[in-house]
Order: structure tokens, then sequence, then C-alpha cells
């Protein structure tokens, strides 16, 4: 019963959370808090990471590679049929990797440097890249700065690094006292989900999108790539890093996407994103319930 309760637990709260985001979606007044929440969660996620010269593999270049290559080749494929679709596909795809993934990688006890490698890459790369792509796809009125999209992303992840970094000078005594916080870190990140959902549904209600078609095709390309970005990214990573890759390329930093779209294209190509929101949460709250099984049948097999 005991194993039953950890497995479901978490998950169960997962799947509540996002229900009442979509239910009270009113709660998305709060989400300047996010950010805020998330600096916490990676600040006691960094202190576990071990930062050692060549410690991030090279194969990561190839998640930024297929981080651009599933979007531009998503755009020209659609291109042929709805250019809408297209730049949905294309927003969804190019969006880098999640600042929150080094905190789910964290939950299930896989490799944080690895994805911390990813989202620093990516959201660098594609801040370089969007820019000079997006004149090309929407045409040249479109003008993206660079240091727009890069600062909010600098912050949020060096600011907790920083920090983390610092707090391993101190006395090994302090340290502990600080890490006993770690344990609050599924709680915020339910709180994070919860508002995340909430503003994405309220985001769903108030856009002034066209048909529930359109919708309907949006959501399927978004999931279509949302299912291409995570096996792709396990391909990627091999047999000793599948789950750390997968993660990097399938968990996508949505809000910028979202913030592109809204502010240089139009609210129906950011319903890609949108929708990736929900499928890419679903897919982490499967994920934290088999790692969680995996650790109940260990134990049951050691007692």
């Amino acid at each position: 019963m005991k194993n039953l309760l950890r497995i479901y637990s978490k998950v169960l709260g997962l799947l509540v959370a996002m229900a009442l985001g979509a239910l009270l979606p009113q709660f998305h007044s709060f989400s300047f808090l996010i950010q805020y929440l998330l600096m916490v969660m990676l600040f006691f996620a960094f202190m576990d990471v071990d930062f050692q010269p060549g410690s991030f593999p090279k194969n990561i270049l190839w998640v930024l590679l297929a981080n651009l290559t599933i979007a531009f080749m998503g755009y020209w494929v659609l291109a042929y049929f709805n250019n809408s679709l297209a730049l949905a596909a294309f927003i969804t795809g190019i969006a880098p990797t999640a600042i929150t993934a080094p905190v789910i990688v964290g939950f299930i006890k896989g490799r944080v440097e690895y994805v911390l490698a990813s989202v620093l890459l990516t959201n660098i790369a594609v801040a370089l890249v969007v820019p000079f792509a997006l004149p090309f796809l929407v045409g040249a009125a479109a003008r993206v700065s660079v240091w727009e999209v890069l600062q909010p992303v600098l912050i949020t992840m060096f600011t907790p690094l920083i920090l983390a970094r610092l707090a391993l000078l101190l006395p090994h005594g302090t340290q502990a006292v600080i890490r006993k916080g770690k344990r609050f870190s599924f709680p915020l990140w339910m709180i994070c989900l919860f508002i995340i959902c909430a503003k994405a549904v309220d985001f769903l209600r108030n856009s002034p999108a066209g048909s529930a078609q359109i919708l309907l095709e949006i959501a399927l390309v978004s999931l279509v790539i949302c299912v291409i970005n995570f096996s792709v990214g396990a391909l990627i990573g091999g047999r000793e890093y599948w789950q750390e890759s997968s993660q990097a390329l399938g968990q996508k930093n949505n809000t910028f996407a979202i913030w592109i779209a809204l502010t240089f294209i139009n609210p129906l190509v950011a319903m890609g994103p949108t929708f990736y929101v929900l499928y890419h949460n679903l897919y982490n709250s499967f994920q934290i319930y088999l790692f969680e099984k995996r650790n109940a049948l260990k134990e049951q097999v050691q007692e």
C-alpha cells in the first residue's frame, strides 16, 4: 500500500494541478510567479550538479540540430497546404529546451548537467536564429531583438546557478540545512503547473482564433511534433543518455514560442505551443509515474 501510494500520489498530484488550472483560468494572473518558483527549484537542482571538464556530451549538438531541423521541416512540409498551419508547426518546433527540463530530470534522477547544457545551447542558438528566420517566413516587417529573447532565459538560468555554486562554499552543516529545502521542489512544481495550465486555458478561452477545424489541425500537428521530439531525442541520446536527450528535445520553452507568435505573427499560430504545454506535461507525469514504479519494484526485490 505504501508503494502504491508513492507511485500514484505524484502523478495524481500533477494531474489534479493541471485539471484545477484548466478549471480556474483566472489564476493566470499569477503567471509572474512562475519565473521565481522555477529559480528556487533550479537552485536545488544545481546544488547536486557536478560540473567537470568534458561532462557535457558532444551529442548535445545533435539535439540542437534536431531542434532546428524539425522546425524548418515542419514549416516546409505544411506550407504547401496551409500557411498558418506551417507557421504553427515552425513556432512549436523551434522552441528551445524548457528551463524546467532540468527540474523534471532531477525528479527522475537523470543527469541534470546534460539537460542544463541543452537549455543553454538551444536557447542561445534559437535566440540567434529566430530574428533572421522570421522575416523570411512571415515578412520583412517582423523584427525580433536577440537580447529581448535571450535576457529572461539567462537571468532565470544563471541566477540560481551562481547562488548554488556559492552555497557549495558554505560549511557542510549549513549546506545540509539548505538541501532540506529540496523536498519542497515537487510541491513548487505542482504550483507552477497549475498556473501554466490556467494561463494556457485563459489564452485559449480569450483568443480570437479561427474555426474549430483549423484549431483541431493545429492541435494534431502540435501532438505529432511532440511525439517526434521525444522519440528523436531518445535516439540521439543512445543507451547512456536517451532519457536526458529525449527530455532536452521534447520539453519545450513554450512561453518563448507563444510570445514570439503573439508578438510577431498572430494568436492562431500561438495555439501550436499552447497545445504543446498540455502534451509535454502529460508525458512528464507519465515519466514520473514510471520512475516511481521502478523504484518501488527495486525496493520490493531488496526486501
